[in-house]
């Protein structure tokens, strides 16, 4: 069988992503990222492979996750889809996640999207976000464990977002260095929120599995892989604040600006395998 962080790990790069640039573009973003021909461009074509990636890896998450309940192969499995579709708590909820990865594909490849279809993005990627929180681990211990699962996915889709709003800002935007202090600036500022949010809710989420049993933490694969993506994820937090407080105040000279590109690409690729980690968890027996 198929390992199912294979199928996880796309599917919640894609909606967490979708969410946090949409949400840069429409609340944080300097205006020439909204207007910038290039840069506006750019965004237009990644929310459009993104929501294609949404539309295909939905079904096939289905898929493994029926696989999964079933304990069987996939071609066994795929006769009983459409009833585990109707007859569980979790293929109910995925007949709407699959609606609502076809309505997003659907908005994305608007021929000349603008601002409303952006806006309608956003919301869709908010509803994604929500019910793959109500499909998740949390569902075992209720509407707090759930709100808290989607702040923590929100969190880290508005940090992964705006670092690579800004990313395609600077490198395929005609933005200068005034516009690149302003984006950084911003961008500083929703990343310090998101960590401290993703602190919170991190660690409410490993009290609810793991309480008081820290030795977990060495001794199970969960625990384990949860140090994993808290290390990878501190990494980052140290390269952004280098960027903070070493480079932005030089991004008039090239050399810090190329430097500060530089590392805000480092930055994406690490918090990509933050939520390789993320997938993994989810897919990842809690230790009992």
């Amino acid at each position: 069988m198929i390992p199912q962080p294979i199928f996880a790990w796309p599917l919640v790069g894609a909606q967490v992503l979708i969410f946090g640039t949409t949400a840069f573009a429409l609340f944080a973003a300097p205006r020439a990222v909204v207007t910038g021909d290039v840069s506006a461009r750019s965004l237009v074509v990644l929310w459009r492979v993104l929501a294609l990636i949404v539309l295909v890896m939905s079904p096939l998450r289905l898929w493994s996750i029926g696989a999964g309940m079933a304990d069987s192969t996939f071609r066994e499995v795929l006769p009983s889809i459409p009833q585990i579709m109707r007859e569980t708590f979790a293929g109910r909820v995925w007949t709407w996640r699959l609606a609502t990865a076809l309505l997003l594909a659907l908005v994305a490849w608007i021929p000349t999207p603008g601002r409303l279809a952006t806006t309608l993005m956003f919301v869709i990627s908010v509803a994604l976000l929500a019910l793959q929180s109500v499909t998740s681990h949390a569902v075992d211990k209720g509407a707090f464990a759930i709100t808290i699962h989607f702040m923590h996915q929100a969190a880290a889709g508005m940090w992964i977002g705006a670092l690579v709003s800004l990313l395609i800002g600077a490198t395929y935007g005609h933005a200068g260095a005034d516009w690149l202090r302003s984006a950084t600036s911003r961008v500083s500022q929703i990343a310090g929120w998101s960590v401290a949010a993703l602190l919170v809710t991190g660690v409410i989420r490993a009290w609810e599995v793991l309480g008081v049993q820290l030795d977990l933490l060495v001794n199970s694969i969960y625990g384990r892989t949860l140090l994993w993506k808290v290390g990878t994820a501190a990494t980052v937090i140290l390269i952004g604040g280098y960027n903070r407080y070493r480079l932005v105040g030089s991004v008039n000279e090239s050399s810090a600006r190329a430097s500060l590109i530089r590392n805000v690409a480092v930055e994406c690729v690490l918090l990509g395998a933050v939520l390789g980690w993320s997938a993994v968890l989810a897919n990842t027996p809690p230790p009992h």
